[in-house]
């Protein structure tokens, strides 16, 4: 069913005072036993790229502890776009220059080599915050398309897995956080250019830190991740690197597989919208070694829109829990057709992370045999009509 066709049904929404009912982050917490949380802390003020680095590992918990992956100088915490209507970057027009000496010993000489490296600044468009806390505002220069051209890449974990409170039920035995919700909001500025799709922050878990995206296909022994998309006209999905080798799972119709890169769920289940900040929270449980009965739920603006109950994970004990929050975007893709077509921004507030301990406890069918997701196919038709509605007449969900 086309955008358009849903028009009369806004009307009549409007006409009759229709208010949806959004499900809270505390009813899902506890739900689903997620006893431990974390709140990824913002700044007081605005900062550019390089203080916006500094926070970002000295508040947020990275893996790797040098700081981001990738991407550093286009990260800047700038103000509320709600409260501001400029997004124009400004970079230092003479970058800012450290020198590092290496210096090389053998037998017979001793020589000394100088390199010269330099970091671009970037900075937010104001310094104005008109009583909002800054946004972390993430770049993607026109051009870029993953490669790592624009946007970053970061892994935080700042729920140490040897914490989780071991309850009943499936609750594994050396506290691992085996389920684990992230929430955050996201604003996409007016006049947003989607192109064919780019990434989002979402979850990632097992040993492997730096598998599961980029065509690092996975067996299910090291790594899995769940990270959302946005694709033309910011349609949305589920984008995870998790097995496909169970019976049946990639011929399901909410099911879009790719040999060589992640696989899509319920594509277009949802719709971002832009000029407004809208709320994604992603639930992963990890199914039982050896059953498809892993969990994979998001809900936008506190609307279900995807549940799958019956997915494999994992194949192995070794990857033992969801390690934390896997914030990844770019646009792409893998070839410059997925290219931003001018210097494009994103921006993001209110991070959360929520975990408990214990794997899935849902029935569920052997790993090696049919493992059936299931999408709640009105839920889905709904949230696409609410994230139409928001866009264009300002609804607020209460």
């Amino acid at each position: 069913m086309s955008s358009i066709s849903f028009l009369p049904i806004l009307i009549s929404l409007l006409a009759t005072g229709l208010q949806v009912s959004a499900i809270t982050a505390s009813s899902i917490t506890s739900t689903y036993g997620l006893t431990d949380s974390f709140n990824f802390t913002f700044p007081d003020q605005t900062l550019n790229s390089a203080d916006a680095n500094t926070w970002l590992v000295d508040n947020w918990s990275l893996y790797y502890k040098k700081g981001v992956d990738w991407g550093n100088s286009d990260i800047v915490f700038s103000p509320d776009p709600s409260t501001s209507t400029s997004t124009v970057v400004r970079r230092q027009d003479s970058s800012t220059s450290s020198t590092k000496t290496k210096t090389k010993t053998s037998s017979a000489t001793s020589s000394t080599s100088t390199s010269t490296t330099s970091t671009t600044v970037a900075y937010p468009s104001s310094t104005a915050l008109n009583g909002e806390s800054p946004a972390l505002r993430i770049e993607y220069p026109q051009g870029s398309y993953s490669k790592r051209t624009g946007g970053t890449q970061f892994y935080a974990n700042p729920l140490n897995t040897t914490d989780a409170k071991v309850t009943s039920g499936n609750a594994t035995s050396d506290g691992q956080y085996e389920r684990m919700m992230m929430s955050y909001d996201v604003w996409f500025p007016t006049g947003y250019a989607w192109n064919q799709g780019g990434k989002l922050p979402g979850l990632r878990g097992g040993p492997d830190t730096k598998g599961c995206s980029g065509g690092n296909e996975t067996d299910g022994s090291t790594c899995f991740s769940t990270r959302l998309m946005w694709r033309p006209n910011g349609a949305g999905e589920v984008y995870a690197y998790i097995p496909t080798s169970q019976k049946n799972f990639c011929s399901q119709s909410q099911v879009t597989c790719n040999s060589d890169y992640g696989t899509s769920l319920a594509r277009g289940s949802f719709s971002f919208v832009t000029g407004q900040w809208q709320t994604i929270q992603l639930l992963v449980v990890l199914n039982e070694v050896g059953t498809a009965n892993g969990v994979v739920e998001l809900w936008y603006n506190g609307v279900q829109a995807l549940q799958f109950n019956n997915l494999v994970l994992r194949t192995s004990a070794n990857l033992a829990s969801v390690g934390g929050l896997f914030f990844s975007t770019f646009f792409g893709g893998d070839d410059s057709s997925w290219a931003t077509p001018t210097d494009q921004f994103v921006y993001f507030r209110n991070i959360q992370l929520f975990a408990g301990a214990g794997a899935s406890s849902l029935s569920g069918d052997k790993a090696t045999q049919k493992s059936h997701a299931s999408v709640n196919a009105n839920i889905g038709k709904w949230t696409v009509l609410g994230g139409i509605f928001f866009g264009l007449m300002g609804f607020l969900i209460v």
